[in-house]
């Protein structure tokens, strides 16, 4: 008797389970296992790439030295160790010479890096988002630099270019005729009657000369 008892007790629970079965196959409300990924690489190297912040915030200043940790005289060994390099190529410079450039990618915004020796030789700043501490850098009219103490412009290989003394490392650069209308030189009271509207459209960085 209690055997049978057992036996019946099987067959009931075995039909339990069936049923069971078939009502979570046919239950759409049943949600399937997630997959949890197994590429903790890519996680990692992306936290890497968040990290190589160059020294850099929104309030980082363009400086003599350069900004924050990139900066000429650095080894690029360095830089790619503090920054986050998106490419490091040959490239056609401004007096049409090949070049070693560096593309540093910094607060969301690119800084081309001239390198010489394996150093950073000078940057080459072209967007706004970064300024000296008094406020010149890229869309800078030229009649703020022309009125500032030591002010002075020179002709370049693609532009005019100014200088002041309160910054002995930067120049600022201006799409401008590379001589007067009479010829001659720019002087700082003939460019600023010609040109005063013109802006800064890049802003170049090395380090001063002592």
């Amino acid at each position: 008797m209690r055997t049978q008892t057992a036996l019946a007790l099987l067959i009931i629970a075995g039909g339990c389970k069936k049923v069971d079965r078939d009502d979570r196959r046919n239950d759409s409300n049943v949600v399937s296992p997630v997959a949890v990924s197994t590429s903790p690489g890519a996680t990692a190297d992306s936290l890497h790439a968040e990290s190589l912040t160059c020294g850099v915030t929104a309030a980082t200043p363009i400086t003599d030295d350069g900004i924050g940790d990139l900066r000429p005289g650095k080894t690029v060994s360095d830089i790619k160790r503090l920054c986050l390099v998106s490419s490091d190529s040959p490239q056609l410079g401004t007096e049409g010479q090949t070049e070693r450039i560096l593309v540093v990618e910094i607060g969301g915004e690119t800084i081309q890096a001239t390198v010489v020796d394996d150093r950073i030789f000078r940057l080459s700043v072209t967007t706004p988002a970064f300024t000296t501490r008094d406020s010149l850098g890229v869309d800078t009219p030229l009649r703020k630099i022309a009125r500032m103490r030591g002010a002075q412009f020179a002709p370049g290989e693609d532009g005019v270019y100014g200088f002041v003394a309160a910054h002995c490392g930067l120049s600022f650069r201006f799409s401008l005729p590379l001589r007067p209308p009479a010829g001659g030189q720019w002087n700082v009271s003939t460019i600023d009657k010609d040109h005063g509207d013109a802006v800064v459209d890049r802003v170049l960085v090395r380090k001063c000369r002592g």
